[in-house]
């Protein structure tokens, strides 16, 4: 049986997608907690944590003694990641992800190249003799580290967004990396990857902003031609 939380995230989600495609209008009201939780099959306390969730999306804006309505805008609504229930989604998820990274983290090695600074350069080194170190470790086969290598990498484009958006993306990232560790575990490409961070690496200590957006871009293109052929 699904736990209480659970069951909010997916009623948030259907909502959510019912808004965002504008199923349910702008300004509209929404049906109260009991006509919600008969639709839905839940309890109220499950509605009220969906809709209390939606609230502080900026999807929904709740008055008190009146309901709950669609936003008039969805301006404030924050960025969210949705991992849909299909059993295929781990695969399409994670491939969607490096599709996103591809254009986030390519500039970021070029800016890195351009503005990092010695001591932020050292850092990525670190980070990366890490992850070589730890990439045969029965645990995490070095998944921290490779975080902290993306993360040396943002920090030094010397840009507070790139810094901000990928410590939202590393939930995200590390769930990721996990799964896409284990098996090219498996299949004896662990050797492969600790070169293509080298080569970023290499690229960013020479300060040549073109190689590292290239040896960034083929990493993650990499990634996802080895997400499929696993």
């Amino acid at each position: 049986m699904l736990r209480t939380p659970a069951l909010a995230d997916r009623l948030n989600a259907i909502i959510s997608s019912q808004i965002l495609s504008g199923e349910r209008a702008a300004g509209s009201r929404l049906p109260t907690e009991t006509q919600l939780a008969d639709e839905f099959g839940v309890s109220r306390t499950v509605v009220r944590e969906a809709i209390a969730r939606l609230r502080s999306d900026g999807l929904v804006i709740t008055r008190q003694g009146v309901g709950a309505f669609v936003a008039d805008t969805l301006e404030g609504m924050p960025f969210r990641i949705l991992i849909e229930s299909d059993p295929t989604a781990p695969r399409q998820h994670a491939r969607e992800l490096l599709e996103l990274r591809l254009g986030f983290e390519t500039e970021a090695a070029a800016l890195a190249a351009e503005r990092g600074t010695p001591s932020q350069v050292a850092e990525i080194s670190r980070a990366l003799d890490r992850m070589l170190a730890q990439a045969e470790d029965a645990g995490d086969g070095g998944v921290e580290a490779d975080l902290q290598f993306h993360r040396a990498i943002a920090l030094a484009t010397n840009n507070a967004m790139y810094k901000s958006f990928l410590a939202f993306l590393e939930r995200h990232l590390r769930q990721q990396l996990l799964t896409t560790r284990r098996n090219t575990a498996g299949a004896g490409r662990i050797a492969e990857i600790g070169a293509e961070h080298r080569k970023i690496l290499t690229a960013i200590a020479a300060h040549d902003a073109e190689a590292a957006r290239k040896a960034m871009r083929r990493h993650l293109r990499n990634g996802i031609d080895r997400l499929v052929t696993l």
